[in-house]
C-alpha cells in the first residue's frame, strides 16, 4: 500500500514526523511532500531518518528531492492514498478551487487515488465563513476530511482546529485501507483458527499453552473489513471475538479443532492457522478426577493431529498460512515448517519476547518464494494489516 504525505505550513507539523514513521511501521510504502511553508516547522532530514522512501520539496534541488516537469504525475500515479497532515487554511483554500501552484496541489490536482485532508490551525481562521466555505467545497468534491479537534494551540487558544492525534490518524488510515479492501477479498472464504487448545487431564486440570487468541481475532476483523466470509474456529481465548465475524465455532481439544478445519476449509479459500494447538495429548485421560498419592505423577503423552499439515493436503489449492511460535533460529524453523508442511506462507513469532497475552508484536513474513518481510514491534491489530497485505499481493502472483 502506498501513501503519499502532504506536510503544509502549520505547527502541527511537528508531530508529521512520528506520523510517517508509524505509517512505515505499518508496512505501507511513504513519501512526503513538504511545501514551502512546511519547511519552516520540519526538515527533509528528520522525515528521511525515519524511512520515508523519498521527500520531495517544492523548487529545491538537492540529495532528498527532485524536479521534473512530470513529478506531479509520477507521485500522482505512484500513490494509493494521500493524506495531508496537516492542512493549512491556505492549502485547503486552494485545493477547494483547482489551484495547482505547487507540487503538492498540482500532484493532488492530477491524482485518483484517495484524498484525506487533516486540518489544523488557529480557532478564529477555522470558524471564518470563507474558510467553512472551502470546506463545504472540499467535501462535495469527495475529499475526506477528519478533525480538526477542540484543545490547546499553540497561539495559547483552547478551542476547535488542533489536529487530531497521531493515533488517531493512524486508526482512521487503517480502518479506510482495510474497507477500502472490499474488492480484494469481496467473496472469498475464510477460515481463522485462533486462540489455545486443551487437553484434558482429568475433568479438574488440562494442558494448554499461553496463547490469547489476540492475534487470530484481529486477522479475523481485517478479513471481515476487506469483504471477506469468515469463519472462526477458536480455543481458550482471553478476549471476545469481535462482532463482525460472520461464524465462530468454539472447540476445546487439537481434536476437535481439526473435525472443524476439515469441514470448514473444504469451500474456503484462505486457511490461517493462527491458533496455539497442542502437539500432544494425554493418551489416556482419566475419567475422574486424579487424586494426590504423595508420590510422583507420570503423564503419558501421544501426538495429536498436525491441523495445518493436514488441511494442506487434503486441499492442495487452498491457500494455506500457518504461524510458527519459536525461542530461537526462528527463521530457520520458521522455513523449515514452510516447506515440511507445504504452506503457502508462514508467519514467524519469535515468543520469547513474550509476545503471549501481549497487544504487541513483531513477526517475519515468508511466502513460498522465500520472499521475507521482518515487520517492526506494533499493535497486533495493525499487524493483521500487514499480514493481509502480504497474502493478498502473493496470492495474486500465485494464482
Amino acid at each position: 500500500m502506498k501513501v503519499l504525505v502532504g506536510i503544509t505550513g502549520s505547527i502541527a507539523a511537528v508531530k508529521s514526523v512520528d506520523l510517517v514513521h508509524q505509517i512505515i511501521k505499518l508496512g505501507y510504502q511513504c513519501k512526503v511532500i513538504i511545501t514551502q511553508d512546511g519547511l519552516s516547522f520540519v526538515t527533509p532530514t528528520a522525515l528521511s531518518s525515519m524511512g520515508a522512501e523519498a521527500v520531495y520539496i517544492d523548487s529545491k534541488m538537492d540529495q532528498y528531492s527532485y524536479t521534473s516537469i512530470m513529478e506531479h504525475i509520477n507521485l500522482a500515479k505512484w500513490a494509493d492514498y494521500i493524506l495531508v497532515a496537516p492542512l493549512s487554511a491556505n492549502t485547503l483554500a486552494k485545493l477547494a478551487h483547482g489551484f495547482s501552484d505547487n507540487l503538492l496541489t498540482a500532484t493532488i490536482l492530477a491524482s485518483a487515488a484517495k484524498k484525506i485532508l487533516v486540518p489544523a490551525m488557529n480557532q478564529q481562521m477555522w470558524k471564518a465563513p470563507i474558510t467553512q466555505s472551502n470546506l463545504e467545497t472540499i467535501k462535495y468534491l469527495d475529499f475526506m476530511v477528519w478533525g480538526p479537534t477542540y484543545g490547546l494551540q499553540a497561539c495559547g487558544d483552547i478551542d476547535v482546529g488542533r489536529m487530531i492525534e497521531v493515533e488517531n490518524i493512524l486508526n482512521n488510515l487503517r480502518e479506510l485501507i482495510a474497507q477500502n479492501g472490499h474488492r480484494l477479498l469481496y467473496g472469498k472464504r475464510v477460515v481463522i483458527t485462533a486462540g489455545s487448545t486443551i487437553e484434558q487431564i482429568d475433568p479438574v486440570r488440562y494442558i494448554s499453552n499461553h496463547s490469547s487468541g489476540k492475534m487470530g481475532n484481529a486477522l479475523a476483523e481485517c478479513a471481515s473489513f476487506m469483504g471477506a466470509d469468515v469463519i472462526m474456529i477458536c480455543g481458550k481465548m482471553s478476549i471476545n471475538t469481535t462482532s463482525n465475524i460472520d461464524k465462530v465455532y468454539s472447540v476445546g481439544s487439537a481434536e476437535e479443532m481439526f473435525v472443524a478445519a476439515k469441514k470448514h476449509a473444504k469451500n474456503a479459500d484462505v486457511f490461517i492457522s493462527c491458533a496455539a494447538v497442542c502437539d500432544y495429548k494425554i493418551k489416556n485421560a482419566s475419567s475422574q478426577k486424579v487424586k494426590k498419592s504423595g508420590t510422583d505423577l507420570s503423564l503419558e503423552l501421544t501426538q495429536n493431529p498436525d491441523i495445518v499439515a493436514s488441511i494442506k493436503k487434503m486441499y492442495p489449492s487452498l491457500f494455506v498460512v500457518g504461524f510458527a511460535a519459536e525461542t530461537n533460529n526462528v527463521v530457520e524453523y520458521g522455513i523449515n515448517k514452510l516447506h515440511a508442511k507445504n504452506l503457502d506462507m508462514v508467519v514467524i513469532n519469535d515468543v520469547s519476547q513474550g509476545v503471549f497475552g501481549s497487544d504487541m508484536n513483531q513477526v517475519t513474513i515468508i511466502d513460498r518464494d522465500l520472499k521475507q518481510q521482518v515487520t517492526e514491534l506494533m499493535l497486533k491489530k495493525d499487524l493483521a494489516t500487514v499480514i493481509w497485505d502480504n497474502i493478498v499481493n502473493y496470492w495474486g502472483i500465485y494464482d
